[in-house]
C-alpha cells in the first residue's frame, strides 16, 4: 500500500515531467535525462515501501491437528506465536529477507528451522513429537485465552530494586525437574536483562512467595521487543516443601530506547492473581484481576 506522503510525491513527479517537455530544443538532451531520473527514483521510492505478508500453519506430523501457541524467532530475534488453530502472519519489508529463516518450536515438540521463502510454497509447517519426553511431560500455564487476546499488561519498573512479579503453580509434587519456563513481555528498549525465581510458597497465612530454590542465577538477555522470553533449565531438579511453586521475574535493567516513552511491560489475559513486591525489601502484594503469561515445562 502507497503511503500519502508517496501519492504526494507522485503527483509532483508527473508536474516535473510534464515540464520537462517545454524547454527549449537546445536542452533536449538534459529533458531526456531528468524524466528517467524522476522515473527511476519514484520507482525505488515505492519499491521501498512494498511490503509481503508470510503466513503459515504449524500442525503435528503424525495426526496433522494443529499445534497452538508454538513460539517463532527469526534471526533478527522477533518474537511471536501461533493462535489457537496453529496459524501465524508476518511482513516483512524488503524481498531480501526471503532468504532468511524462522525457528519453530512448541512444548514436546522437536524444533524446526524453515526458510521464509519456502514457505511461500508450502504454508504448512510439520513438528515431530518428542515421544519419549511427552510420556513423563507436564505443561502449566496461567494462560487460559485466545494469545490473540492480550489485554493485559502490566508496566514495570526498569531500575533494578530488586522487585518481583510472578504467577503460583499448584504441582501435583513436590519433587520435579523443570524443563523450561516461557513468560511474554513487550518493551521498546534494545535489550533487557530478566532473571527467573522459583520460590516455595507457605502453607499457612496468605500464601506468599517465601525462599528461593534456585541453586545458581539463570539470567536471561533478551533483545525480543514483543513476544516470548524462554529461560532453559536443562531438567534441573526442583524440591519445594509444599506443592505450591512461585515462578517469579525480576528486570535487572534495559539499555537503550530510541522511544520518547521507554516502557516495559509483562503480558497476559487469563483471569487470575499474580504476586508481586516493588522492590528487595517490600512486603508481597496480590495484584489485579488477571495475571501475567507463564509457561512452564516439568516432569
Amino acid at each position: 500500500m502507497i503511503s500519502t506522503i508517496h501519492r504526494s510525491l507522485f503527483f509532483v513527479f508527473i508536474k516535473v515531467l510534464i515540464s520537462s517537455f517545454k524547454i527549449s530544443t537546445a536542452d533536449f538532451a538534459l529533458t531526456m535525462i531528468r524524466p528517467a531520473l524522476i522515473i527511476a527514483f519514484l520507482f525505488i521510492s515505492l519499491a521501498g515501501t512494498s511490503q509481503q505478508k508470510i503466513a503459515g500453519l504449524v500442525e503435528d506430523e503424525e495426526t496433522g491437528s494443529p499445534v497452538s501457541y508454538a513460539s517463532i524467532t527469526s534471526k533478527r530475534d522477533e518474537g511471536f506465536m501461533t493462535d489457537s488453530l496453529g496459524r501465524f502472519s508476518f511482513l516483512i519489508r524488503k524481498q531480501t529477507r526471503l532468504n532468511d529463516s524462522i525457528l519453530i518450536s512448541a512444548i514436546g515438540y522437536s524444533s524446526k528451522r524453515i526458510a521464509i521463502k519456502d514457505l511461500l510454497a508450502n504454508h504448512k509447517v510439520k513438528l515431530t513429537q518428542q515421544e519419549k519426553v511427552l510420556e513423563q511431560v507436564k505443561v502449566f500455564a496461567s494462560l487460559k485465552g485466545d494469545y490473540n487476546k492480550f489485554g493485559y499488561y502490566r508496566d514495570w519498573k526498569v531500575k533494578n530494586e530488586g522487585g518481583e512479579i510472578g504467577y503460583i503453580f499448584d504441582l501435583a509434587r513436590n519433587k520435579i525437574q523443570m524443563g523450561m519456563i516461557q513468560v511474554k513481555i513487550n518493551h521498546n528498549y534494545d535489550t533487557c536483562w530478566l532473571k527467573l525465581h522459583l520460590r516455595d510458597v507457605a502453607i499457612s497465612g496468605l500464601s506468599l512467595p517465601e525462599n528461593e530454590v534456585l541453586k545458581k542465577d539463570i539470567i536471561v538477555a533478551t533483545t525480543v521487543k514483543y513476544g516470548l522470553v524462554e529461560f532453559n533449565l536443562d531438567w534441573a531438579p526442583i524440591t519445594i516443601p509444599t506443592k505450591r511453586l512461585y515462578v517469579g521475574f525480576e528486570l535487572l535493567r534495559c539499555g537503550c530506547s530510541q522511544s520518547s516513552a521507554p516502557s516495559f511491560f509483562y503480558l497476559g489475559n487469563a483471569e487470575g492473581v499474580n504476586f508481586f513486591k516493588d522492590s528487595n525489601e517490600a512486603a508481597w502484594q496480590r495484584g489485579g484481576e488477571y495475571t501475567i503469561y507463564v509457561r512452564m515445562l516439568t516432569k
